[in-house]
């Protein structure tokens, strides 16, 4: 998808108005929500002159930093020594979190080796309460242009998983970056084909599911950190506002607002962005830059002694009770359940083209009873509801995408 400055300017202005315009909820770490955090510990335990000096120190502030943020899922990137991370990971709770480390980084393909044992490696530490099935691939492995264009090697790293809070499950995709550095026209070039590149795959692929990416892009998402550039080298993805692939980032707006998510570099480069699938559970304006993490290390701009990153987090309730999206009748979003009252199987019909929505069915009693993924339906055209066995009564069945919710109401027979 190409666009001009004009058409990627007027797409910028109506995110930067949607997300200002929304505002709910202050996001702190929750037991009723997904919590996610992104970071990249610069040079992590690093047994070279690369990073904070004092590779004690670092490790001993990040245990801080991550037991403060309490969060449920975290990218990490530039894990250098894997003992030091696997101590980390050890002090965050009794065997509370597990963890995954890409076999792979720059100039390196095997997870074998020097160059995978000093080499900046993607993790992710996860907490296995919430967390089952989960999985994990690099991807566009075999693709020599991805290879050069994420820094020789350093390709998105997914973690695929069913997370459950408050007994509700949601299947999620997790793609963590970390974009080629640089501000010069060939860095940028790199970062905008690398992009495309992701996009396109993800397209491909992964375009009926919950998609959330995340990571350092060493890119800013409203502008570029290349100063020849008026448009972000992710500009593929963050102007994808419109088509049945869509994607919020929601980081953008800190970006505009003047943040940073570095402590000597004036950008928001670590972000989140999030597929349609996933806005309807997105808390509105819990994406932030984590700078009270000086509250647990005083002096860590002052000394430099933890990372040059600032940690970035966004909240989600899987229930998607907190979602800003309106609500329609069934006819306006154009939906119908037939037979209805019925007796065995139920099918929706669509009269209008309808993006991937989720589903949920609740009992007479409010009590959830199966949730699902609705693909995305063409006008006329109709889905056999993969519906659990029913008790003859009354349900509630909801349906939600990212701009729009109804509810149905299904009567089943005898």
């Amino acid at each position: 998808m190409k666009l001009n400055r004009s058409a990627y300017l007027f797409a910028l202005a109506l995110l930067t108005l949607l997300f200002a315009s929304n505002k709910q909820m202050q996001a702190q770490s929750s037991a009723n929500t997904l919590d996610v955090v992104s970071w990249n510990i610069e040079y992590f335990g690093a047994p070279y002159n690369s990073g904070p000096p004092n590779k004690d120190v670092q490790e001993m502030n990040a245990k801080r930093i991550m037991r403060m943020l309490n969060a449920d899922i975290y990218g990490v990137l530039e894990v250098v020594d894997t003992l030091r991370f696997r101590r980390l990971v050890d002090s965050l709770g009794q065997g509370e979190y597990a963890f995954v480390i890409a076999p792979y980084c720059s100039s390196n393909t095997t997870g074998t080796g020097n160059s995978w044992t000093s080499g900046q490696k993607q993790a992710y530490i996860y907490r296995k309460s919430i967390f089952s099935n989960v999985r994990t691939r690099g991807l566009m492995r075999s693709s020599s242009s991805a290879y050069t264009n994420w820094g020789s090697g350093r390709l998105p790293y997914m973690l695929s998983a069913t997370a459950t809070i408050n007994g509700i499950s949601r299947d999620l995709n997790f793609i963590l970056l970390h974009g080629k550095a640089g501000a010069t026209q060939a860095d940028y070039d790199k970062r905008f084909a690398g992009a495309q590149e992701l996009k396109d795959t993800l397209d491909a692929f992964f375009s009926n599911t919950r998609n959330l990416i995340i990571g350092d892009f060493n890119d800013a998402l409203n502008t570029s950190i290349f100063p020849g550039a008026t448009t972000s080298s992710y500009v593929s993805i963050v102007a994808d506002s419109t088509d049945g692939d869509s994607y919020k980032s929601i980081t953008l707006p800190l970006g505009v607002a003047g943040q940073t998510t570095m402590i000597n570099f004036p950008n928001v480069i670590d972000n989140h962005v999030i597929s349609n699938e996933v806005t309807p559970f997105y808390v509105s304006n819990s994406a932030k830059v984590r700078t009270d993490v000086t509250t647990v290390v005083p002096d860590y701009v002052t000394a430099a002694n933890t990372s040059d990153h600032y940690p970035v987090f966004s909240q989600y309730d899987l229930s998607g009770a907190v979602s800003a999206v309106p609500s329609s009748p069934a006819a306006a979003f154009g939906i119908s359940l037939f037979p209805n009252p019925g007796k065995s199987q139920h099918f929706l019909k669509s009269t209008k083209s309808i993006p991937s929505s989720n589903a949920r069915l609740f009992n007479a009693t409010g009590q959830l009873i199966w949730n699902g993924t609705i693909p995305r339906m063409n006008a006329g055209g109709t889905y056999s509801l993969p519906l659990p066995a029913l008790s003859a009564g009354s349900y509630r069945l909801e349906l939600m995408h990212d701009t729009e919710r109804t509810q149905i109401q299904l009567l089943q027979l005898k």
